[in-house]
């Protein structure tokens, strides 16, 4: 990498901005030109000097902004720089295969140190640029990568785009304020138990909003999509893929929770019982809680009053079997990864299994929304419900076939296997 632009600071010659722009420019073309050429086989469409090209100009438009000369704070200078830039450079190259692999720290930090030669600003140490534009440079990749995976997450999820975007609202905008109030905590927790909270209070406070924004948000917003959205945020980019939407600094050295975390399921269930309680038993909450605990209240109280424990908390296709287990106040904390062997070496069973030991056939499919009452196995491939177009709850074939021959009106379509994506016929059909 080119570095020729760390020289020595020590008396400084009068310079015109004129002239600290043009050098602002040619730097740029050096040390961009080197950095393209990391990552330009994996562009199929511009060559390595439109990318050249473009990429020098994001930069140095944000450099030549008359406003900077005006400014001796040369953090505000860094600041300003990098996040003009890198929003053209977003928008116009977010997409591109390359966009997360491109350093471009050098090329910024080149550019704020040239224009901290100007004359009038005080004395700032190279190291001390360098450390800040980089992490300035870092924080808006680690921002795009983050919306980009809390899109393809929701888009996994929801099909309506209005319905899209206010969830993606409410769960953007709640993520950096439950992270803030966790940092903030200074009790001493594992990293396990930092993951769980976090989880828990982002699914809480976005599906507070969410609940008061989403129109019949409680046809929408139902059990079995509140857990997958969250699966997905997970996950977002699939299960091969390491990024998750969990903050890195509470998974860097545990990894992150399986799709299949059995804590997010309880979460979620504790959610809906937590809002019903709160309409069964209203006390002065605010707006936003009345519609949410009302509309709760309402669509999960139309039939005969049952016990709370009994609620069934996912929409069932006709005569499916229910899935009820106790549900403990705060799920414990387990490490993610020996989630179930741990418990099960303790000669415990985890929450709608059975007595430890039985046979994996008894166990069901881990993601059949039958759960507990699963008839399946863990090799049956999965069909998922279809409600009118809109995707509802995944179910083993097992149980799947076992709700159909008791409602043969049922649609459904392949969710993985051979057939992942085509509509399911039943076996006399599809022969």
């Amino acid at each position: 990498m080119a570095m020729g632009y760390h020289r020595a600071r020590g008396m400084r010659p009068q310079v015109s901005p004129e002239m600290i722009l043009e050098r602002v420019h040619t730097n740029l073309y050096s040390i961009v030109g080197e950095a393209v050429d990391e990552v330009k086989n994996d562009e199929e469409k511009w060559s390595p000097s439109e990318m050249v090209k473009r990429i020098v100009g994001y930069i140095y438009k944000a450099a030549k902004n008359p406003d900077l000369q005006q400014k001796t704070n040369w953090q505000e200078v860094s600041t300003q720089i990098v996040a003009t830039a890198m929003g053209s450079y977003t928008a116009a190259c977010g997409e591109r295969p390359w966009f997360y692999q491109l350093g471009l720290g050098h090329a910024f930090t080149s550019a704020v140190w040239e224009l901290l030669q100007a004359t009038g600003r005080p004395p700032v140490h190279f190291a001390d640029v360098q450390d800040f534009v980089m992490q300035e440079f870092e924080s808006h990749l680690d921002k795009s990568l983050l919306t980009k995976a809390m899109w393809e997450a929701i888009q996994a999820t929801f099909s309506d785009d209005i319905v899209r975007g206010k969830v993606y609202k409410a769960v953007c905008n709640t993520y950096y304020t439950v992270l803030d109030e966790l940092l903030e905590d200074s009790r001493p927790l594992d990293e396990a138990r930092k993951v769980e909270r976090f989880t828990k209070r982002w699914i809480e406070s976005a599906m507070q909003r969410a609940w008061s924004s989403v129109e019949n948000s409680e046809t929408v917003l139902t059990p079995g999509n509140i857990s997958r959205l969250f699966q997905n945020l997970i996950a977002p980019f699939g299960e091969a893929h390491e990024y998750s939407c969990i903050p890195i600094m509470f998974i860097e050295n545990i990894g992150r929770p399986p799709r299949n975390w059995k804590f997010l399921r309880l979460t979620v269930e504790q959610l809906f019982r937590s809002w019903k309680e709160a309409a069964a038993n209203p006390g002065p909450p605010s707006k936003r809680q009345k519609k949410a605990t009302a509309a709760i209240f309402d669509a999960y109280n139309n039939g005969p009053e049952e016990p709370v424990d009994d609620i069934p908390l996912q929409p069932e296709p006709a005569n499916a079997i229910t899935a009820k287990e106790e549900v403990d106040p705060e799920p414990e904390a387990t490490d993610f990864q020996e989630e179930i062997g741990a418990v099960k070496e303790e000669g415990g069973a985890l929450p709608g299994e059975g007595p430890a030991g039985e046979d994996a056939e008894a166990a069901g499919h881990p993601e059949c929304t039958s759960e507990a009452d699963c008839i399946g196995s863990p090799t049956d491939n999965l069909v998922r419900h279809m409600l009118g177009g809109d995707a509802g709850d995944v179910y083993c074939q097992t149980c799947w076939e076992s709700f159909l021959f008791q409602n043969k009106t049922l649609e459904g379509i392949w969710e993985d296997g051979e057939f992942a994506g085509e509509t399911y016929r039943p076996p006399e059909q599809a022969s």
